[in-house]
Formats: C-alpha cells, sequence, structure tokens
C-alpha cells in the first residue's frame, strides 16, 4: 500500500482495462489507477483514478475519474 492512502484503496495496474490518452500533443499509456471495493459498478461503492506519470514534466495526470471505464473486457 503507498503510504497515507486509507485502508482498502489500492494502487494497481489496470490490465484489461488499459488506454490510450492524449495529453499535451502526445499519446501516453494509462495502465494504472487507484481503485476501492470488487470489480463493482455501482457508483456508491466504486471508485477508479486511472492516471500516468508524465517523466518529462514530472507530474501525474490524472486521465478518467470516478468510476470505472467501460473497455472491451467490460
Amino acid at each position: 500500500m503507498i503510504p497515507g492512502l486509507t485502508a482498502g484503496i489500492r494502487n494497481q495496474r489496470c490490465g484489461g482495462d488499459s488506454f490510450d490518452f492524449d495529453w499535451r500533443g502526445e499519446r501516453h499509456r494509462v495502465d494504472w489507477h487507484l481503485k476501492n471495493g470488487g470489480n463493482t459498478r455501482d457508483p456508491r461503492r466504486c471508485l477508479r483514478i486511472y492516471y500516468f506519470w508524465d517523466a518529462v514534466r514530472r507530474e501525474v495526470v490524472v486521465a478518467s475519474m470516478p468510476q470505472h471505464r467501460r473497455s472491451a473486457i467490460t
């Protein structure tokens, strides 16, 4: 677990939910997310914050939130 995160919040790879995201004229692969709970889509119990690290600007970019994204798998 990342220090400072509440119990139940996990930082994990997106797996099959990874996607490409255009940011400042460049294409980035979003393959990490902070999440809680199981694989529910109930917005009252589901949190997904999809992000990537922009190494050039040294910043975290949030690409999508707060719920589970639709994907080919889901």
